[in-house]
């Protein structure tokens, strides 16, 4: 079961990226609650707007977690197919618990920025990446363990909630 809302299902019309930030606003913004994993797989198969980055931390363990700078610094994967997206879920996939995980099509420079995040060992100094997303980009930040992801785009054909869904349940 898949649930998509639009801005107009929060009470003052806002949807926020929880982990990252936009240059601009994106134009459309969807909160999708789907299967853990496969729905953002799904959404970007069908929606295939390759190449994508992948922006995800340096842990490749779980032992990697107790080290700040292999969980508080990213790294940027191109991919070029669904295939290679898929390997890439399936290796480091677990990550997506860590509501730091994020996906885009958009060709322009992803920058940081530095800011403390505060943990159970107190503030640690945390990369924040910064988008900018060109007329048709996207990006997914996944959220909530992995079983939901937000969308920002400026592309016109995912203008509509009906839209998104025809992209993830064709």
């Amino acid at each position: 079961m898949v649930n998509i809302d639009d801005r107009t299902a929060y009470e003052n019309e806002r949807i926020d990226l929880w982990a990252c930030d936009c240059i601009k606003e994106p134009e459309y913004m969807y909160s999708v609650n789907g299967e853990y994993g496969t729905t953002l797989s799904d959404f970007w198969k069908n929606y295939n707007r390759f190449p994508l980055k992948v922006i995800h931390n340096f842990v490749r363990e779980f032992d990697d977690l107790d080290d700040d700078d292999k969980r508080f610094r990213y790294r940027i994967d191109e991919v070029h197919s669904i295939n290679e997206l898929n390997r890439i879920l399936d290796d480091v996939g677990w990550k997506l618990t860590f509501d730091d995980f994020f996906i885009t099509n958009s060709s322009k420079e992803i920058k940081f920025k530095i800011q403390d995040r505060d943990v159970l060992k107190g503030k640690v100094s945390v990369q924040y990446p910064i988008f900018e997303l060109g007329p048709s980009d996207t990006l997914t930040e996944v959220i909530l363990h992995g079983e939901s992801f937000l969308v920002g785009t400026n592309d016109i054909s995912l203008s509509t909630k009906e839209q998104l869904y025809k992209v993830i349940l064709p």
